[in-house]
């Protein structure tokens, strides 16, 4: 994805520019302003890779917005539009190497041409920078900060990280947008301060992030995943990176505040809380303050969506983890009637039999109903 920015002091010229680039679906991040002061003031906080550009707008004009950032970013790609067709502005616009000038009212057919040949260079250029190791190094973070010595950044990376995935990975199965946002966007921050880090490292990073965030849109196929990968392992600058995840989280806390509005949300975060919490004491009112609703409403709803009582599946949910702990470990029966929220193990034993028709012991052993 490419950062685009609009500059032009008349708001209509400005909509009809964004209209003609709805032909270019998930190519561009767009910035907007109306003037050349404001313009600038984003070309200085912002990586930007495209400036389409009016050549007359209020307090600094196209051409000297131009000439005062092709210093820093030398590679930005600029095309000019102007109701003026006056050669002394082409002729201003070529000495800036801005090889793209087109003239007001804009044609749709040549701006297309045009936007077409200019995302061609930057993908060919995007290609060609990937396989320069010392340009990404010195470039991957767009702005230099002190940082703490390497193996410090090392040591508190790995541990932070480890848990910043897994409270993502939380919110995720929760569907929490709010706090999914939070997370993604705290390890992003911790990444951006960290720039003396292996861009590989953090590039790998992402990769993981992305995959989880993917993995939730209903619509993302495989393909579209390696895609975003490629994408990633291409991209010059960490503030790139930012955006394309940026994007997809968008698209997954859309879908999860659409679903917060469902009926069966609440019922939704029950389950996932029984499947998490088994282990501990849950009540109907624990569980009724969890998603704020009157226990006796939370106890009919859930009948009826579920098509099972509350106590009754939370019973099921414990007995599948008791059979798969008499299978897979070594955990004695009073041990694991603790680890799925039954203290009484008679009481344990007795509702395992009632419900698979044998013992604990039996069952773990492989033995027939009896």
């Amino acid at each position: 994805m490419y950062t685009l920015l609009i500059a032009d002091d008349e708001a209509d010229e400005r909509t009809l520019i964004r209209f003609l680039l709805n032909g270019f679906k998930d190519v561009f991040y767009i910035l907007e302003a109306p003037n050349g002061r404001d313009a600038l003031e984003l070309l200085t906080s912002n990586h930007v890779d495209i400036l389409l550009s009016d050549i007359q707008m209020p307090f600094i004009n196209g051409i000297e917005l131009v000439s005062q950032i092709k210093a820093n970013n030398p590679d930005i790609e600029v095309l000019f539009f102007s109701g003026y067709d006056d050669f002394t502005y082409v002729k201003a616009a070529l000495s800036l190497k801005a090889v793209n000038y087109i003239l007001k009212p804009v044609d749709p057919v040549e701006f297309h041409k045009l936007i077409t040949e200019i995302v061609e260079r930057l993908d060919s250029r995007k290609i060609e920078f990937s396989k320069s190791e010392q340009y990404i190094e010195e470039h991957f973070h767009d702005i230099t900060r002190k940082t703490p010595d390497e193996d410090t950044v090392h040591t508190s990376i790995d541990d932070t990280t480890s848990l910043m995935l897994h409270n993502i990975e939380t919110a995720l199965k929760m569907k929490q947008p709010e706090q999914l946002s939070k997370q993604v966007h705290s390890l992003l921050d911790k990444y951006a301060a960290i720039p003396n880090l292996s861009h590989f490292y953090i590039r790998h990073v992402c990769t993981t992030l992305l995959k989880m965030l993917i993995n939730i849109l209903p619509a993302q196929s495989q393909e579209d995943l390696q895609n975003a990968a490629k994408e990633v392992f291409s991209f010059r600058h960490f503030s790139d990176i930012v955006k394309l995840i940026e994007h997809y989280l968008s698209l997954v806390t859309d879908i999860f505040q659409q679903e917060q509005n469902a009926s069966n949300y609440a019922i939704y975060q029950v389950v996932q809380y029984i499947h998490m919490h088994y282990n501990e004491d849950l009540t109907l009112n624990t569980l009724a303050d969890l998603v704020y609703l009157n226990p006796n409403y939370l106890s009919n709803v859930f009948s009826q969506v579920t098509g099972c009582t509350l106590n009754k599946y939370i019973k099921q949910i414990r007995m599948e983890k008791a059979q798969d702990l008499l299978l897979h470990t070594n955990m004695k029966v009073t041990d694991i009637s603790q680890a799925i929220g039954y203290p009484n193990t008679s009481y344990f034993c007795k509702s395992f039999q009632k419900l698979f028709g044998t013992t604990p012991e039996r069952f773990r052993q492989g033995e027939p109903k009896s």
